[in-house]
């Protein structure tokens, strides 16, 4: 038996994975060289409140609009040579439906979401607590931290880490 968030899944009951095609683009996305790390990716369906995450100020700041697939980097990479600061925050891909593509709809966001998952990992950063707590905002489909060697993905209160 395995426990997940208050729900016991057994064998062929398993309860089907709802975020299980962008996971696959995450995974392959972390073996691609990325330009900085930690790169922090947030996916919403819908638009992310004021309360959980706030706009830096950047000046130039690049454009959104670009859908979310393996062509990413580049993109990210011109933010980057846009602007040096860009690197600073979470990048926002959001969709208007579950059934719309995920679009990059912000840069640079900072994570102020005050809300306080059912168990945390001390001494992991102030990152990994920020998108650990916004993973559990009801537009958030879920929050990816890459590092270096590593991708944690924060669901709905729950991490899992996945090592290059």
């Amino acid at each position: 038996m395995i426990r997940k968030s208050g729900i016991d899944v057994r064998g062929s009951n398993m309860t089907p994975d709802r975020n299980s095609d962008l996971k696959l683009e995450l995974y392959r996305l972390q073996h691609q060289p990325l330009p900085f790390h930690p790169l922090i990716m947030v996916f919403s369906t819908g638009r992310i409140s004021s309360r959980d995450c706030l706009p830096m100020a950047r000046n130039p700041m690049p454009a959104v609009g670009a859908s979310f697939s393996e062509n990413i980097v580049p993109v990210i990479e011109d933010a980057l040579r846009l602007n040096h600061s860009i690197h600073d925050g979470a990048i926002i891909f959001s969709r208007a439906t579950k059934d719309s593509e995920y679009r990059l709809s912000a840069w640079s966001m900072r994570i102020i979401s005050s809300r306080v998952p059912d168990h945390s990992e001390p001494n992991v950063g102030s990152a990994h607590n920020s998108a650990l707590g916004l993973s559990i905002a009801p537009e958030v489909e879920l929050c990816a931290i890459f590092s270096k060697e590593t991708l944690t993905i924060f669901e709905n209160g729950t991490i899992s880490r996945h090592e290059l």
